[in-house]
């Protein structure tokens, strides 16, 4: 005879006291049968109390009181109560469940905060075996404490919380869990689920604007701010290039100078004292972005970790200021730190700037960059003259391993009287795919203008492929 479920009616079926003592009998094994509970029910209740998981015997620190399994087929629902002035151990109510009545697992696990609270939780029954365990805290319980544990089961399930309004929500309160995904269509009928920031907001439709890159939120996107500076520079250099070798007064370099190989592995200092940690960030002979600290060894050459195709970005990684400048370049003999041919020389920090100022950027090959904006301004001009600014792309042709004629992305003038700036923001964005070079440049057409000095840069937004 297996477990089963004794009902006396009284009055019979659908009187006013229809149902009045429900028993609950258990297979012992040896064909005999045990009464688990037996109790009394007003009319219209469905509950039982499992004596055999409910308690009130006091507990020492870190004790537990581990309930009888009970066989819970008969039932649809578990109530569980407990009153305790003392809280339990973190998780310390463990709801436990068999399929045997020998290998259990925890379901559910709640923590009671105690100071006198009185709290009720709810479950499913999601196996034929049920027992309670409840940890006791840190602290003993003694015989003026309050403290019970009430476990009941009901024959129809009526899963239902409680919740003043007012009240805050705890953690450790019951809830019933509601768990929705939000999907968008991709297209062609594949969605796509629609998650969350690292600061735990959901990815709406601003989802990609700058803070939200900047702080890292959107996945496999990045931010490129360059900005550069031709700083000394004459009508007579004709068209320059935006980055820190134009300059009349240093290396005189005016149109920047691109590798046709992974040959750039070198790197030294104008001034002996330099012993700074460099940073610098370009890409390899694979077009793939790497970033790399080198020490200097003042004006003597240092070889970098990994040669480069393209350099653009250098930076002061030490506490200490630069004293000279600093050349980055395909390897060539020098003087004092500085190349003797400047045509090897593919990046110069000035000295006090700690950093390059260069217009000039590749695109890594596994990423597409898209241009949001571009601007100009002068920057210690001598006289009233004007200006051309130019924005310069040309694409990579990965076939072939080489590039493809420049082609002019945009041109502007500024008249300067003093100072001038512009700045040109795209409706959408202008999109470039990987390997593709970007320039910016300058001309000054007022006839015997010197000492000209103009900014330039542009914001890229990088998404991987």
């Amino acid at each position: 005879m297996s477990d089963k479920l004794d009902t006396l009616r009284i009055n019979g079926f659908g009187d006013t006291a229809n149902i009045d003592i429900i028993r609950k009998w258990i297979d012992q094994g040896d064909g005999t049968h045990a009464v688990l509970v037996a109790t009394a029910l007003a009319s219209g209740q469905n509950v039982i109390l499992s004596t055999l998981n409910s308690s009130t015997e006091k507990l020492a620190a870190g004790e537990s009181f581990i309930g009888t399994a009970e066989s819970i087929l008969s039932y649809a629902e578990i109530t569980i109560s407990i009153y305790s002035d003392h809280p339990s151990a973190t998780d310390g109510v463990q709801a436990q469940f068999s399929v045997d009545n020998d290998h259990w697992h925890t379901t559910d696990e709640f923590t009671h905060l105690g100071l006198g609270k009185f709290k009720t939780w709810k479950l499913q029954r999601v196996a034929p075996y049920f027992r309670l365990v409840y940890v006791n805290g840190s602290e003993d319980m003694i015989a003026s404490d309050h403290f019970h544990i009430t476990v009941m089961y009901s024959f129809m399930a009526g899963v239902q919380w409680s919740h003043r309004v007012r009240d805050d929500i705890s953690g450790e309160d019951d809830a019933g869990l509601i768990r929705s995904i939000l999907a968008a269509d991709q297209g062609s009928n594949v969605y796509s689920n629609i998650g969350a920031t690292l600061s735990g907001n959901l990815r709406v439709t601003d989802a990609e604007n700058g803070l939200a890159i900047a702080k890292g939120d959107v996945e496999g996107t990045t931010f490129v701010h360059k900005f550069g500076q031709a700083p000394d520079f004459d009508t007579g250099d004709g068209e320059v290039t935006v980055w820190d070798g134009a300059d009349d007064g240093n290396l005189n370099l005016m149109s920047y100078v691109y590798s046709t190989t992974a040959a750039i592995d070198s790197i030294s200092s104008s001034n002996s004292a330099d012993t700074q940690v460099v940073v610098l960030q370009g890409l390899n002979a694979d077009l793939e972005l790497v970033d790399q600290s080198v020490t200097l060894n003042g004006q003597n050459r240092v070889a970098l970790t990994t040669p480069l195709l393209r350099v653009f970005r250098g930076k002061n990684n030490s506490a200490t200021a630069f004293n000279g400048y600093i050349y980055v370049y395909e390897n060539t003999a020098i003087s004092s730190g500085v190349p003797t041919d400047k045509t090897k020389v593919r990046l110069v920090i000035q000295g006090a700037n700690n950093q390059t100022l260069m217009a000039v950027y590749t695109i890594p090959i596994d990423r597409v960059g898209y241009m949001r904006d571009w601007y100009a301004s002068t920057a210690g001009a001598s006289k009233t003259s004007q200006y051309i600014i130019r924005l310069w792309a040309r694409e990579y042709d990965s076939v072939a391993g080489s590039w493809k004629a420049w082609q002019l992305k945009h041109v502007t003038s500024i008249s300067d009287v003093g100072t001038s700036y512009i700045q040109h923001v795209y409706e959408e964005p202008e999109r470039f795919a990987g390997g593709v070079d970007i320039r910016m440049t300058a001309q000054a057409t007022a006839v015997g203008a010197v000492g000209i000095a103009i900014a330039a840069g542009f914001d890229v937004v990088l998404v991987e492929n």
